[in-house]
């Protein structure tokens, strides 16, 4: 795997609040992009809403083969980002970018956290679309799932009112890198929500983030999300959406693990 680091004002800085690392990246593969794009969403919200600073960038052949091309004709290598926010309380530190890696889920993983361990976090938590055969109505507020690495951060999600998921495998990077939190001295934990609400999932964020603000120690304004949920409501309610077609739409076999990205 090819892979390049490049760090902000030359050296990594060591945060001390208890830093918590956001995962928020998702699948580039267009069969499930419309389906599985939350957590690009609601990394991009809350750049928006919170106010972060840049401190690394990642570069990996592991992400998709592409450039970013500006106005001014001027290339822009794809990679992910990862920015600071202190509010006072703890340090948030957000992974965020065009995707989540395409292959070398390990190698990718281990990058990620080596660069968060060495700047102080402690506790991670990746976000993401949970696969579910009977995908969530589209009307309807999603629950959040989740599960921890261990059975305190079992304990912790379950305080903080979120579903816990329970005897099922979960693929791919989104998963896979809560599952090598341990080797780096973190707590990982998942959130994730079943699909079913059409994009851009407002109400997917809304929920993801009523659970992330009480572990980020900060509230954040969902007024937005609001508004375009009740813009996609009328929208889907307008055009007399078929729900039980959708769901049959929807549902997808086992096989189908891709979508785990």
């Amino acid at each position: 795997m090819w892979k390049h680091f490049s760090i902000e004002n030359g050296r990594e800085q060591v945060y001390t609040h208890n830093p918590l690392l956001v995962i928020s990246l998702s699948t580039s593969n267009p069969q499930y992009i419309l389906l599985y794009s939350q957590a690009r969403e609601l990394g991009a919200y809350l750049l928006r809403k919170m106010k972060f600073e840049k401190i690394a960038s990642f570069y990996s052949s592991s992400l998709a083969p592409a450039i970013q091309i500006s106005e001014k004709g001027i290339l822009d290598l794809s990679g992910v980002n990862f920015f600071h926010h202190f509010n006072g309380k703890r340090d948030v530190v957000l992974l965020a970018g065009h995707s989540s890696p395409m292959g070398d889920e390990y190698e990718f993983s281990d990058q990620v956290l080596s660069f968060a361990q060495k700047i102080g976090v402690r506790d991670m938590v990746s976000i993401g679309a949970r696969w579910s055969e009977e995908p969530v109505p589209p009307l309807e507020m999603p629950k959040v799932i989740g599960f921890s690495s261990d059975e305190d951060g079992v304990e912790e999600l379950k305080a903080l009112g979120v579903e816990i998921q329970k005897e099922e495998s979960a693929y791919f990077f989104a998963n896979t890198v809560v599952g090598l939190a341990q080797k780096y001295a973190m707590r990982g934990f998942k959130l994730s929500v079943n699909h079913g609400e059409p994009r851009p999932h407002p109400k997917s964020i809304i929920s993801i983030l009523g659970v992330l603000s009480k572990m980020m120690r900060e509230e954040v304004d969902v007024a937005d999300l609001e508004s375009s949920a009740q813009e996609l409501e009328k929208a889907i309610r307008t055009a007399e959406y078929d729900t039980a077609a959708a769901q049959t739409l929807g549902s997808m076999p086992q096989q189908q693990g891709g979508i785990y990205r």
